[in-house]
């Protein structure tokens, strides 16, 4: 199956999700794997074995985290200042929703946290591209717009993994680190 067959797949999936607490855990797992891929496909190959888990970024390993691979993203320069914060706001919705009992995501801080969320990716082409594919051009009730807001950052994400190669890596360090 195609990459852009399985992302389809993921989005038809996602789509029929209809509660907001677990539209965020799924859209954030989902943005959780492509940074992991994203950070894969950038890095030099891993030393372990092909069947055990990479050294960096699966497990409890130092980029295994959403968090660390949202800081380590955008430390790379794979990703923008905008949408890091974008991430890291999502990092926040995301904790509040699969670490508490009750979730409501009318509630403060979480409202706060979707408002910034609107505010930050609303005005992007991705989002309208997005609105148009995936909801016709609708207006959308909060459940599809939280899903809108969700699904442009993977969208997005998706569009970064296929475009990152393989780091070079520094040859003049690398020239040192030969001596």
């Amino acid at each position: 199956m195609s990459s852009s067959a399985a992302f389809d797949d993921f989005a038809d999936d996602f789509l029929a999700e209809r509660t907001p607490r677990m539209m965020i855990i799924v859209g954030a797992s989902k943005i959780d794997a492509l940074l992991c891929d994203t950070l894969a496909a950038y890095l030099v190959p891993k030393r372990a074995k092909s069947n055990d888990q990479d050294e960096l970024l699966e497990g409890d390993r130092p980029l295994g985290a959403f968090s660390s691979r949202i800081k380590m993203c955008y430390r790379l320069a794979i990703v923008d200042e905008s949408l890091y914060l974008i991430l890291e706001t999502i990092r926040s919705i995301r904790n509040a929703s699969a670490h508490a009992i009750s979730f409501d995501a009318s509630v403060s801080p979480t409202r706060e946290h979707i408002s910034e969320l609107r505010k930050c990716v609303e005005p992007r082409s991705s989002y309208k591209w997005t609105k148009e594919r995936y909801f016709a051009n609708q207006s959308l009730t909060k459940t599809e717009e939280l899903q809108c807001l969700l699904l442009t950052i993977c969208v997005l994400l998706e569009g970064v993994r296929k475009k990152t190669t393989q780091t070079k890596g520094n040859k003049t360090t690398m020239a040192i680190s030969k001596r």
